[in-house]
């Protein structure tokens, strides 16, 4: 093993002992048993709102300019979406695009974990439009008919990661059945601190659906 290699084992090494105690993101679980009810679902979306997957005639620069409009992601071009999105996509089906009116206002997208030994999905890179977020459903289909692959290929486990101050999209995610990963000493921390800020929200709903 030459001194480069060794250097970057242990950098790995060194990463991942570090992410035991901190990690910036928290981890979602999406069980499959609820992803299993959204496969081929049609989505009764807003009118002038359409959702597919995307194919070989995708416009890349459209789907970076998307990503650029979060601010958070970092800076995208067509060859950063080709190497960090379409080139992890496991089939053009475990991916989504929405369109209004022609012009792409949403994502999301999925890899799989290749360090697994069993069939593990990550959720990636979803990603909705500010303009639009106040519309009903387009956040729910994004998501579950996304991740739904998993379900309709016998994934074992479907996970994602987010940011702990996106309350709007882990507030969707709760509500519907998906699970916190307690993955890091941290993620103790901030997942109190998510429920506390959303669980009245999530009791209000649960008396709405008469729970």
């Amino acid at each position: 093993m030459n001194k480069t290699s060794f250097l970057k084992k242990n950098l790995m090494r060194m990463k991942a002992l570090l992410h035991i105690f901190y990690y910036p993101q928290v981890k979602i679980e999406f069980p499959i048993d609820i992803l299993k009810q959204y496969i081929d679902c049609k989505w009764n979306l807003p009118k002038d709102y359409k959702i597919c997957s995307p194919d070989n005639t995708v416009d890349k620069q459209a789907w970076a300019d998307l990503l650029n409009s979060d601010g958070e992601f970092g800076i995208w071009n067509k060859k950063r979406v080709e190497e960090e999105v379409i080139s992890h996509m496991i089939t053009q089906d475990a991916a989504s695009l929405l369109y209004y009116k022609d012009k792409l206002i949403g994502c999301s997208s999925t890899m799989r974990d290749i360090n697994s030994k069993i069939k593990i999905g990550i959720g990636m890179f979803l990603l909705l439009e500010k303009s639009h977020r106040s519309k009903k459903g387009l956040s729910f289909a994004l998501t579950f008919r996304t991740l739904s692959f998993f379900a309709r290929e016998n994934f074992v486990k479907a996970f994602a990661y987010t940011d702990p101050h996106r309350l709007s999209a882990l507030y969707l995610y709760l509500s519907n059945g998906i699970k916190p990963k307690y993955n890091s000493i941290s993620s103790i921390f901030q997942w109190y601190m998510i429920k506390k800020r959303l669980n009245p929200l999530l009791k209000r709903k649960k008396r709405k659906n008469g729970e």
